[in-house]
Parts: C-alpha cells; sequence; structure tokens
C-alpha cells in the first residue's frame, strides 16, 4: 500500500492540474462566444455573396471562358490543398481529425502543393515530405488581411493555370458538442444547384464580367476566411469540452485519492495501537 505522504502528494497535484483546466475551460468559454459572434456575423456575408454570384453565373451561360475562376485548367495534374488546424493542443481529436482527413487526400493524390494555416498542421504535413508553399499561424492575431494575401497567391496560381483544383479542409462549427471535418472545393468555383432560379435583368457597371470577376475574388476568399473562423470556432468549442472532461476526471481521482488516504491513515492507526497494546502486555 502507498504511504500516506504519497498519496497526498497525488492529491495536491491533481488539485493543481483541476485548477488548470478549470481556469483554461473559463477561458475557452470566453472565447468560444466572440468566436461564435465572429462567425455569425461573416455568414451572412458569405451566404449573400454566393447568392449573387449564382445569379450572376446564370445569366452569363455556359461560355466561362472570360471568367479564370470558373473555368477548368485541363490538362493540369497538379493540385493545391489548403490544411487548416490549430496551432495547440488539449483540444482532444480536433487537430487529429482534420490532419488524418489531410492525409487521406494526400494518398489519394500525391502530386499537390500545400498551403497550411495551424502550427499543429504545419509540424503534420512537414513529415510527409509534401512542398509546403505557404504556412501562417491559426491565433487570435490572423486577420482579413492575412487571408487576403494567402488568398490572392492561391487565385493568381489558379488563374495562371498551375493548379487543376484548390480544395480546403477544415473544421465546421456546429455546436460546443459537435463539429465536422469538411472537405470543401475553392477553386474552380462551383455552386450546387437546389432549383431554377430566374434571372433578374440587371444593368451592371462597367461590365459584368468585371464585376463577376471582382466578385469571384471577394468570394474565394470569403469563403477562405469564413472556413478560418470555422475552425476557430470548433477548436475553442472542442477545447472547452476537453477541459470540463479533464476537470471531472480530475474530481473523480481526488474523491478515490482521498478514501486511499482515509484508508491508509486508518490503517497506520490500527498499527500503532496495536503496538502499544503489544507493548503494554510485555511490560506486565
Amino acid at each position: 500500500m502507498a504511504t500516506l505522504r504519497t498519496v497526498r502528494k497525488r492529491i495536491k497535484s491533481a488539485r493543481n492540474i483541476q485548477q488548470i483546466t478549470k481556469a483554461m475551460k473559463m477561458v475557452s468559454a470566453a472565447k468560444l462566444r466572440k468566436a461564435q459572434e465572429r462567425i455569425m456575423n461573416a455568414r451572412p456575408y458569405a451566404e449573400k455573396i454566393e447568392e449573387v454570384i449564382d445569379e450572376l453565373i446564370d445569366s452569363v451561360g455556359p461560355d466561362k471562358r472570360a471568367y479564370p475562376m470558373l473555368r477548368q485548367n485541363e490538362g493540369v495534374k497538379k493540385e493545391a490543398l489548403v490544411v487548416i488546424a490549430g496551432d495547440k493542443g488539449l483540444c482532444g481529436s480536433y487537430n487529429v481529425n482534420i490532419i488524418d482527413r489531410a492525409m487521406k487526400e494526400l494518398k489519394e493524390n500525391h502530386d499537390k502543393n500545400l498551403f497550411v494555416i495551424g502550427k499543429k498542421g504545419l509540424e503534420a504535413m512537414k513529415k510527409v515530405g509534401i512542398e509546403i508553399e505557404k504556412f501562417k499561424y491559426n491565433d487570435k492575431n490572423i486577420d482579413w488581411n492575412d487571408i487576403d494575401e494567402l488568398g490572392s497567391d492561391i487565385i493568381k496560381k489558379y488563374s495562371g493555370g498551375k493548379y487543376s483544383k484548390v480544395t480546403m479542409i477544415f473544421s465546421e462549427f456546429q455546436s460546443s458538442l459537435q463539429q465536422k471535418v469538411v472537405t470543401k472545393q475553392l477553386l474552380p468555383v462551383v455552386f450546387e444547384k437546389d432549383e431554377v432560379k430566374k434571372v433578374r435583368d440587371f444593368i451592371y457597371e462597367p461590365t459584368e464580367t468585371d464585376v463577376l470577376n471582382g466578385l469571384l475574388i471577394r468570394y474565394a476568399k470569403v469563403q477562405l476566411f469564413r472556413a478560418v473562423l470555422e475552425s476557430q470556432t470548433a477548436e475553442q468549442g472542442v477545447r472547452m469540452v476537453s477541459m470540463e472532461m479533464a476537470t471531472n476526471n480530475a474530481s473523480d481521482m481526488i474523491r478515490n485519492l482521498t478514501l486511499l488516504a482515509n484508508k491508509t491513515r486508518q490503517s497506520q492507526i490500527t498499527t500503532e495501537i496495536l503496538e502499544i497494546v503489544s507493548g503494554a502486555e510485555a511490560l506486565k
């Protein structure tokens, strides 16, 4: 049986861990609320710009040669993969699920260049030995300017015919208890047609081509930025739940160790009483 001093040290360690995990849970809860506000503000804009572009594409017709972000780069084999993970651990299987999905994509086609957001993603992708075009940290300091720069680089290379397709992998926030790893095509821009829409007769300035090309560039960057916000929100949700579970586990451990300490102390008291009684009997 462990000594009483050893058990008390383990209880103290468990309480220290409990304090840390409880504090991390509270921090993650605060960050989650802010991240939810950001993603809720971003979603309506992203959905509206998609609606406008969808309508413009319908009015363009089948000839899309004037729109580099809509056309397929035929004959090009190389693809690009944007992997959006986190910078830190202690968030359950959040990073593992994203990296596993990325590895699966790379296994199906090794001829891909990587754009990585998040330190954990960079560490995992370096082990694969595939060329990394650009990397950015996925922390609170990442903003629209960072995504604008990254998006411009991706769009330029796709429009120049370097890639046949650009795909994003990220975690979509659904609730604090549920996240979904999503693989989404960024370029060429495609929309799922739910129904046939009536094309409205608008007058575009300067031209319909210029407006659509400008909106497509904006759309790609907005989708990339939205994916980053989704991933940040999902990460904080997973971390909050993970820290809550760790706090509860620490409480169970403290309870069990306290019971063990009491049993150990009782055993010591019983031994001491027996020694006193034996000593008294020996003196008679």
